[in-house]
């Protein structure tokens, strides 16, 4: 599995590591160690902090006149109760494409926009994954590519992108998020690292040299951040002094996590397939997901007050209330969620890398829509809500940040309806109107006859190519609306 997401370079040296799923809900001691930091080149951190500063290496690149356009998760617990909408798989089972109740719907049109990444040097790419907003106003992503180790920021206007250097590690940055100081955090090879919105960095060590995963701003103005291969929680100050505590049992590979609005913390156990919740305090509490293997691989605070995140393996958006209670809600593609992030508009946003190659849309009630990104195989990663109200995401194949804009509605990309999202075109053959494309292997909303070549065949739709009609009849997704509309001369169903 390719790193997607923010935290999956710590997931994969814990799958390297040969760890086991096992529950267990038995008590625990509260485990607090001190932390000492990690020494970099540079100034020196005041004493008893236990880290260094470094000043990392502005590229600040103006990107001209782009147009806007894209758009930031010790005592005694046991096992909390859980109730699923759908039926779980059969235990010990790999769980279906479709394991939970599937409600696709028509979202609003949007907008995509996408920004290049310049690359520091020919031979490599910035290889955006985990993406986050900032204090300052920008957008901060990700260097998961780790020639070299660095991290990104970009303006609202996508006119002006920096890149600031940290020290070297063999997976880089691994999660990132804004701390309550001005600053973003971010998890890296067995340390934490704060960066100034100048590029300024100071790093410290993780608890026992632990490798890290997701982090994010704690009730006590701590940063809260996972332990996958050591199965813990850690808690580190803003001046460096880390500790951290035990999830009851073995093999549970903590992944993401974030602050719920009962003033705890939550986190996803990919191989444990729980979802936990520890308090201020250290005790521990994990619930059962319903479809067995599920690889939940992030988790976001949802406007409605509950918690939701994306099963990976089981291709479906799960949601659990602060009591426990678990549904789930089945992705219409079939696509695998990676990350995902509760949206200005009162929904949820998640990424679809893969095939797929989607942006997703879910209600509080699980309704689904999914909106193909305009770049092929961009391998989307990171997903996060900016100051701008829109969504940005991360395309770490692509080398682009993206945005997507006019949630709800306005925008000229419409969700595709069918349930083929990311299959290949099967024939390309010539074609005078949309409705010629109908054997070529997408649902509606995904292929089109283009205008753009002569003679005329079957593509892929894209913003640029909004196919050719002039009556309603040349459009072959009528059955779910569509319409033509003689000015643009292309389906209304699919909005380019």
């Amino acid at each position: 599995m390719k790193d997607h997401s923010a935290f999956s370079a710590a997931l994969v040296l814990t799958l390297l590591a040969g760890s086991s799923a096992c529950s267990s809900s038995g008590g625990h001691g509260a485990g607090a160690v001190a932390s000492g930091g990690a020494g970099e080149s540079g100034g020196v951190e005041p004493a008893g902090n236990g880290g260094s500063t470094a000043a990392g290496g502005v590229a600040a690149t103006d990107m001209g006149g782009m147009g806007a356009g894209i758009g930031p998760g010790g005592g005694t617990a046991g096992a909390g109760p859980s109730a699923a909408s759908g039926a779980p798989g059969a235990a010990g089972g790999a769980p279906s494409l479709k394991s939970a109740p599937v409600n696709n719907i028509k979202g609003p049109d949007v907008t995509f926009s996408e920004f290049a990444i310049p690359k520091v040097s020919a031979a490599t790419s910035s290889s955006p994954g985990g993406i986050s907003a900032g204090a300052d106003g920008r957008i901060w992503f990700l260097h998961q590519n780790t020639g070299p180790s660095a991290i990104g920021a970009i303006s609202m206007d996508g006119a002006h992108i920096a890149e600031y250097i940290t020290s070297v590690t063999n997976i880089g940055p691994v999660a990132i998020t804004p701390g309550p100081d001005g600053n973003v955090w971010y998890t890296k090879q067995q340390g934490i690292g704060k960066m100034q919105p100048s590029g300024m960095y100071t790093e410290y060590s993780a608890p026992k040299g632990a490798q890290t995963g997701g982090i994010v701003k704690g009730p006590d103005g701590s940063m809260w951040f996972t332990e996958p291969i050591v199965n813990r929680i850690g808690t580190i100050s803003m001046s460096g002094q880390a500790k951290d505590y035990p999830i009851p049992g073995t093999g549970k590979d903590p992944g993401d996590i974030v602050l719920g609005a009962d003033g705890n913390l939550w986190f996803a156990e990919t191989t444990g397939n729980n979802i936990g919740r520890i308090t201020p305090a250290g005790v521990v509490t994990e619930y059962p997901i319903p479809t067995p293997a599920s690889f939940p691989n992030a988790i976001t605070a949802g406007p409605d007050g509950n918690l939701w995140f994306v099963e990976h393996d089981a291709h479906n958006i799960g949601r659990i209330t602060p009591t426990g209670e678990v549904s789930e809600f089945g992705i219409p593609s079939g696509g695998r969620p990676y990350a995902i992030a509760a949206g200005p508009d009162g929904n949820l946003w998640f990424s679809e890398p893969g095939s797929t190659n989607a942006i997703g849309r879910c209600t509080p009630m699980g309704g689904i829509s999914e909106y193909p990104i305009p770049s092929a195989n961009t391998e989307v990663a990171g997903i996060a809500a900016g100051p701008d109200k829109n969504i940005w995401f991360a395309e770490r194949d692509a080398n682009k940040i993206g945005r997507v804009s006019n949630l709800t509605g306005g925008g000229n990309v419409s969700s595709a309806m069918g349930a083929l999202v990311g299959t290949p075109l099967t024939t390309s053959g010539k074609c005078s109107k949309d409705t010629d494309c109908i054997s070529s292997g997408k649902g509606c909303g995904g292929d089109v006859c283009s205008y753009k070549t002569m003679p005329q065949t079957c593509v892929l739709a894209t913003i640029g190519d909004p196919g050719y009609c002039t009556v309603a009849s040349d459009c072959w997704c009528t059955v779910e609306g569509a319409t033509c509309d003689t000015t643009t001369h292309h389906c209304s169903i699919l909005s380019h």
